[in-house]
C-alpha cells in the first residue's frame, strides 16, 4: 500500500535546519516504497486572513493566491510532515499564515457539518519537526498548540513530534547526535500507523 506524504517546508531558508529535518523524513518515505511531495512554502505567494469572516458563508475564502494549491495537497494527503522553525518562541511567519488561513475548513467543518477531507480509507497522521536556537524546556510549547490545532482542522492525528532546541546557526543540526535517526524512525512510525 503506497501512502500519499506531504512535506511541507516551512522555513523561510530553504536550507534550514528544520527543512533538513524534512528532506530526511521524505527520503525514508521515498526508500520505504510511498509517495512523498515536498512542499516549499517559499514557493507559494500566499497572504494573511484578513479577518472578513467571509468563509463563514459557504467556507470559500475571497482572497485569491496560492493558499488554494496548499488547500487540495492538504485534502489529498494521507500523511502529513511539516517542518517549521521557532521565531520568538513561537512558529515562523510563514506557518502561523497559512494556519490561520485554515479558516474555511473551520467553518465547513463546524458550522456547515462538511467533511474536510477524502482520504483514501487510512487514518490521516501528521508529524512535526521543528528546530529552535533556544534551548528553554518550553520553547515548543506556543508552536506544538498551533500545529495541534492545525492538523485537527484536517482529521489529522498529532504524531508523537521531533524538536530540537539549541540550533541556531545554518546547518547546526548536522552535529545534532540524533536528530537524523529520530526523523527516520518516527516517519517509518507515521508509514506504518
Amino acid at each position: 500500500m503506497s501512502l500519499s506524504i506531504l512535506g511541507i517546508a516551512c522555513s523561510p531558508r530553504r536550507d534550514g535546519n528544520s527543512t533538513r529535518l524534512l528532506l530526511e523524513a521524505m527520503a525514508t518515505a521515498k526508500a520505504a516504497g510511498h509517495t512523498p511531495e515536498l512542499l516549499y512554502l517559499s514557493d507559494l505567494k500566499i497572504n494573511p486572513c484578513q479577518g472578513c469572516n467571509a468563509c463563514s458563508a459557504k467556507g470559500i475564502c475571497v482572497i485569491k493566491d496560492d493558499i488554494s494549491i496548499l488547500k487540495e495537497k492538504l485534502i489529498q494527503a494521507d500523511r502529513i510532515i511539516l517542518a517549521a522553525p521557532i521565531f520568538m518562541m513561537g512558529l515562523n511567519a510563514q506557518t502561523k499564515i497559512i494556519i490561520d488561513r485554515m479558516q474555511p475548513f473551520w467553518a465547513l467543518k463546524y458550522l456547515h457539518h462538511q467533511t474536510l477531507t477524502n482520504p483514501s480509507g487510512y487514518e490521516r497522521i501528521g508529524l512535526y519537526l521543528g528546530a529552535a536556537g533556544l534551548k528553554k524546556p518550553d520553547v515548543f510549547d506556543c508552536a506544538e498548540r498551533s500545529i495541534k490545532t492545525f492538523f485537527n482542522m484536517l482529521d489529522i492525528r498529532y504524531a508523537q513530534p521531533c524538536l530540537y532546541g539549541g540550533i541556531d546557526l545554518a546547518g547546526e543540526i548536522n552535529e545534532h547526535p540524533t536528530a537524523f535517526d529520530d526523523v527516520r524512525k518516527a516517519t517509518q512510525a507515521l508509514l506504518i500507523s
